[in-house]
């Protein structure tokens, strides 16, 4: 039942192992004082003897560091300004110009001084005709005109200024672009692209005629919330950003304005919900800030196959969905040195190796018809590398490394096949091509059949799922307990069965061929869902959003945690949970609001049971808004007559952000009888919080379920997490310390230290660790049974 740790753990290993520092090392790092506040953006400037600098956005003004030397470096100015989170800044003529969200305007700073002196002369400007006092930013083109995104002018469009004319004419104004509000954009010769971010899409405009602006085309990126662009140096591709939970970065083919068209799309951490902020392009690289991942260097020769092959974490402490971390990126100082701005860590700069990414193409194609087969699994054996065949067969993968790999194709129906010893050496754009064909495997009759585990009777009408990566299968039994598949296929499955009225069971690693035809599971009687099928839970209500919905969580953030959860309970069959509102995104986007959505679930009978108690998970947090959190999460039971509360959590309870595991005795609420029925309910009050609620795991024991039997998934308890000098780890009571081993790895997978608890429970740390992402990896008799991450700071 519990398939998920293991398979989490892999993957999250996988994705982290991934995401070392790749091919990037830390040349300096300048740590802002607290009372600047957070940082924003960042721009390169070199002056006249080659020095370089970094011009960086502080939430109280903005600083100037000379980065020429990055093992020290110094910060040669500081300008203090309107108090705001948001600055964007860009050169032009030895000046900078900054717009920000809080105020007086467009900063103007002259660099002209530097390096002799350090006395620059700071204006602002606000406008004539189109007057403005915030933007959130700007863009300048190789012409000098600057364009002014998302300013409280108009819809927010762009104004456009001549900055060849700043010095001279009081007003500069050139134009403006008034039909979308945009967040960002970049110009070249006669074509801005801009990020109409609330309208998700990308849109081309004719700015020949700066006075008459002209939007041309529009073109959705992938999450449909369009964030920043950046176009290729020949013009023919753009690349884009969506400030979304999980969302891609976008590439497309752009020589025809009026037919644009998607190449490819890739994610970091692949359904770790980061968000992606700027993405930049350099010689056929894009480099790309990430919040919580750090600064991302992909290869895009081939912009339909896109592969990471540069990687600094500027945040480690961090990770997933959130506004923590890397801002903004800067990749074009003429030492090839990146820098970067962190909003909790100030001012990185980086070295990077740009190196081109070893790829595979090829068509997969069967055996016996020589037809192209879509959907084939191909995975560079080791890594994290995956890709799927298209309709026509073809496939793209690659990874940074050279080496010699071997190659697996799969898919349901097929032999697996895997080729050996491919090497990858390659210094260009150029790919490996690897043609390959899969024999279809024979298909056979597979009978499943369900019974009862007390009487060994046949369960007319129970639900079963049949599933692999490949394959996935929901069917329901005859009157005699049975379902038949035809033309199954060998392979290895997980086959799970329930029904209300039974406890779900859930047979992992079930290897089904022509010799094993025919299958078994047995489900036990009893009150139990962890909804990995469809019970005929009822949801009414009279909220407006946020209603609950059966399904796999996705997770959202507040702050700087999870709001609606981004995993199920963990010790149950499948990942399935119900949720108020799923649809990821924003925070408030789809939580609970205007008013309250009720879960309630079919009859039970506790007439038979001495002394039954309700058994369940749930999730509920409440924050943001102003004033205090007014909202709450609400579980009754109901016996045919009576209704009673058995728990009410607000805000104040113990466990926000987290799955709680309950057990409570029925008869201490109500009195059990035949006609039972238990409702949660989430609502949202006014005043305008976000609140989110979860249910998961319900189950009905005659007696009372242990702390330790409801929490039995967490094995340690690891802290102080990050550490510095000494770090604890805990066994939980519940587990027999004789029979654990703790491994360290560092973040590439290399074994750092291990050692046994021998009748311990608790073991303290003190190896001089160095810095950096290790995972604590707990082995019970041999068999992987949890990974937590620490950081070492």
């Amino acid at each position: 039942m519990f398939k998920k740790l293991l398979v989490a753990v892999v993957i999250f290993l996988q994705i982290q192992i991934s995401f070392a520092q790749l091919n990037m090392s830390l040349l300096g790092q300048y740590d802002y004082p607290g009372s600047r506040g957070d940082v924003s953006d960042i721009w390169g400037y070199v002056d006249e003897f080659g020095n370089e600098y970094a011009i960086v956005g502080n939430e109280t003004g903005v600083s100037i560091v000379d980065v020429t030397n990055p093992s020290s470096l110094v910060e040669v100015f500081y300008t203090p300004g309107a108090n705001t989170i948001w600055r964007d800044m860009k050169t032009w003529n030895d000046k900078a110009y900054i717009t920000n969200e809080g105020g007086n305007g467009l900063m103007i700073i002259d660099l002209a001084p530097l390096p002799g002196s350090t006395a620059l002369t700071v204006t602002n400007y606000t406008g004539s005709t189109y007057p403005f006092t915030t933007a959130h930013n700007l863009y300048i083109d190789e012409n000098g005109y600057c364009y002014i995104f998302g300013a409280d002018n108009g819809v927010g469009g762009a104004i456009i200024l001549n900055l060849n004319l700043a010095t001279t004419h009081p007003n500069f104004e050139a134009g403006r672009y008034n039909q979308y509000y945009l967040h960002d954009g970049v110009v070249r010769g006669d074509t801005l692209w801009g990020s109409a971010i609330n309208d998700g899409f990308l849109v081309v405009v004719n700015v020949a005629n700066k006075s008459v602006p002209v939007s041309m085309a529009t073109k959705n990126t992938p999450s449909n919330f369009t964030h920043n662009a950046w176009f290729s140096d020949d013009n023919q591709r753009i690349y884009t950003t969506d400030e979304k939970s999980n969302a891609f970065l976008g590439a497309y083919d752009i020589s025809d304005i009026n037919n644009i068209t998607e190449l490819g799309r890739i994610q970091s951490s692949p359904g770790m919900n980061v968000i992606p902020h700027n993405v930049h392009y350099y010689n056929d690289y894009i480099i790309t800030s990430y919040y919580r991942d750090g600064v991302t260097v992909h290869d895009v020769c081939d912009p339909t196959n896109m592969v990471l092959v540069g990687h600094y974490d500027t945040s480690p402490a961090f990770s997933g969905d959130g506004f923590n971390g890397c801002w903004g990126v800067y990749p074009w100082l003429p030492s090839g040195n990146i820098i970067a701005s962190d909003i909790e860590n100030g001012l990185f700069v980086l070295d990077i190796d740009y190196i081109r990414a070893q790829k595979i193409e090829g068509t997969v194609t069967d055996t016996i018809t020589s037809n192209p087969i879509n959907g084939v699994q191909v995975n560079i054996v080791s890594t994290s590398a995956t890709a799927n065949t298209n309709v026509i067969g073809g496939y793209k993968i690659g990874i940074a490394a050279t080496g010699t790999y071997d190659i697996t194709f799969s898919k349901a129906g097929y032999e697996t096949k895997t080729i050996t010893g491919i090497t990858l050496n390659s210094i260009t754009c150029d790919p490996t091509i690897l043609n390959v064909e899969l024999m279809p495997l024979v298909p056979f009759t597979f009978v499943v059949n369900v019974i009862n585990a007390n009487t060994l009777a046949p369960v007319p009408n129970a639900q079963v799922r049949v599933q692999n990566a490949g394959y996935n299968n929901a069917v329901t039994t005859n009157a005699s307990g049975t379902f038949t598949f035809n033309s199954f296929t060998e392979a290895v499955y997980t086959i799970t069965a329930g029904k209300w009225g039974f406890v779900t069971n859930c047979d992992e690693n079930v290897t089904v061929n022509g010799a094993n035809a025919n299958y078994t599971i047995a489900i036990t009687p009893g009150y139990y869902d962890d909804f990995s099928f469809n019970f005929n839970w009822a949801v009414t209500g009279t909220a407006s959003a946020g209603i609950w919905e059966r399904g796999e969580p996705v997770g959202t953030i507040l702050g700087s945690d999870e709001s609606n959860p981004n995993l199920d309970v963990a010790t149950d069959c499948n990942d399935l949970a119900f949720v108020t509102g799923n649809g990821g995104g924003n925070v408030g986007d789809d939580d609970v609001d205007g008013g309250e959505t009720i879960l309630t679930s079919p009859v039970f009978d506790l007439t038979s049971l001495a002394n039954p108690y309700v058994n369940y998970y749930r999730w509920f947090v409440n924050g943001g808004g102003s004033g205090s959190p007014n909202d709450q999460l609400v579980v009754k039971l109901n016996n045919g007559t009576t209704t009673a509360t058995i728990e009410t959590v607000t805000a104040a309870t113990a466990g926000s952000s987290s799955w709680i595991g309950k057990s409570i005795r029925v008869a201490d609420f109500i009195t059990p009888t035949n006609n039972m029925r238990l409702s949660v309910t989430v609502n949202d009050t006014p005043l305008g919080h976000i609140s989110e609620g979860g249910f998961d795991k319900f189950e009905i024991t005659d007696g009372l379920v242990s702390v330790n039997e409801l929490n039995e998934i967490n094995s340690v308890n690891i802290f102080p997490n990050p550490f510095n000098e000494v770090i604890y780890i805990q066994l939980s009571q519940h587990i027999n310390a004789n029979a654990i081993q703790i491994q360290i790895v560092d973040i590439a997978g290399r074994l750092v230290d291990k050692f046994n608890f021998n009748n311990e429970t608790t073991i303290q740390l003190t190896n001089n660790y160095n810095k950096g992402i290790y995972f604590v990896n707990i082995y019970d008799n041999g068999l992987l049974i949890e990974s937590q991450k620490i950081v070492k700071y």
